[in-house]
């Protein structure tokens, strides 16, 4: 039978220095790597004689979503392996809390810190949406604050392909079974086994409304805390409360009766029941709360993206969020001459200091930068000069 190492003892290469989390199968240790003297985290899982298939499954979709990702407000995976009745993923060790240690859920949170922190989880969301994956488990214990700021998502562990062959494996939720936490699970999980981007549109939107108000979405004049305890051993208390009840209007609430218009109404649409009338991936939503956060609180500035091209040199805004760039109307920045598809690029930006993530927007859509082809996902450093067709284009960050 698998025995988990102390602290002071080494694994397989690694030197365990202190546990810093502990499930059901699984602890996560603060360990020491070959050659190395930066601390990595290591998330040891055993796996026991009687292990199902779902558990490996879900140990080696969480390795798969990780590696694919580059973005900075995921995890980033150093390694992995599995072994004789356990394995590991090794990461970047993260300083800081869970967003539910962060913050103590049923208290209101400064409106612009709330919205900063959502728009940083869906940049988070918003590369995996776009390779076809979808979280299925978004809740304040999978979000974690480090200690600058900055906001990652964690535990893809119950994510899923959605709309694409990938490897992760299929929707398979079934009848009357909660996938996720209850809390923050999804009205459609009532009728259908499909779960896709809007689906953790919902959730984040749930977390935003708590974090705002304090209140629970569906219950009246209930703190989090109280519906958390009164709905504990409930899990289906919970889901019909999210396919049966209305939204309590979160105006009515302390504090919230002067939020910008904008804001009310996409919560709202973000907490539509109805899948279809919701934001459909966390790109867009992360988009429209750079926008009020920028446009509506003054709380974050635009960056600038300058322009040469054949028709001279401009200067286009840069909100935070998910910015198109190509020759089409639709487009946040757009760029004229040479061979430019409608949508040729993608600009992520969560604001302030962070770096645009520009990724190309498919395999026709040639991009260069600083004269070198891009391939794949990359950061925009400082004085990067971007060529798309017969365009050159830099972004000025704020100071």
């Amino acid at each position: 039978m698998f025995q988990f190492p102390n602290p002071g003892e080494a694994f397989e290469d690694f030197e365990i220095l202190e546990q810093i989390g502990e499930g059901s199968f699984a602890r996560v240790y603060k360990v020491l790597a070959p050659n190395s003297d930066q601390p990595i985290a290591l998330k040891l899982t055993a796996a026991p004689a009687k292990a199902s298939d779902d558990m490996i499954k879900r140990a080696l979709r969480e390795i798969a979503v990780l590696r694919a990702m580059s973005n900075e407000h995921t995890v980033r995976l150093h390694g992995s392996n599995i072994g004789d009745g356990y394995f590991w993923i090794s990461m970047e060790y993260l300083e800081g809390a869970q967003l539910d240690h962060f913050h103590r859920l049923g208290e209101p949170m400064n409106l612009a810190k709330a919205l900063e922190i959502i728009l940083q989880a869906s940049m988070g969301l918003a590369e995996a949406h776009a390779k076809g994956v979808v979280h299925r488990d978004i809740k304040p214990a999978n979000l974690w604050v480090d200690r600058h700021g900055t906001v990652k998502v964690l535990d893809f562990g119950f994510a899923r392909a959605w709309g694409v062959p990938w490897a992760y494996g299929t929707n398979a939720t079934q009848a009357r079974t909660v996938v996720g936490t209850p809390h923050y699970c999804q009205p459609e999980q009532l009728f259908t086994d499909q779960l896709t981007p809007a689906s953790d549109v919902y959730s984040l939107a749930t977390i935003l409304y708590e974090l705002l108000s304090g209140h629970a979405v569906l219950f009246e004049h209930q703190t989090v805390p109280e519906v958390i305890e009164a709905l504990h051993d409930d899990p289906m208390g919970w889901l019909d409360a999210h396919a049966l009840r209305d939204t309590v209007p979160i105006t009515g609430y302390p504090g919230c009766g002067g939020l910008p218009d904008g804001l009310v109404d996409l919560i709202n649409r973000a907490l539509a029941k109805e899948p279809a009338a919701r934001p459909q991936q966390a790109g867009t939503l992360a988009s429209a709360l750079g926008t009020i956060l920028v446009e509506d609180l003054g709380a974050m500035k635009p960056a600038t993206v300058l322009i040469d091209g054949p028709l001279g040199r401009s200067e286009r805004p840069l909100l935070p969020g998910r910015r198109r760039v190509g020759a089409g109307d639709f487009c946040d920045v757009i760029v004229a001459g040479g061979e430019v598809s409608d949508l040729h690029a993608v600009f992520d930006w969560s604001g302030g200091a962070r770096l645009v993530h520009l990724r190309p927007a498919g395999p026709g859509s040639r991009v260069l930068v600083d004269d070198e082809e891009v391939r794949a996902a990359m950061f925009l450093q400082p004085g990067s000069i971007v060529t798309i067709g017969n365009s050159t284009l830099e972004v000025a960050y704020p100071r």
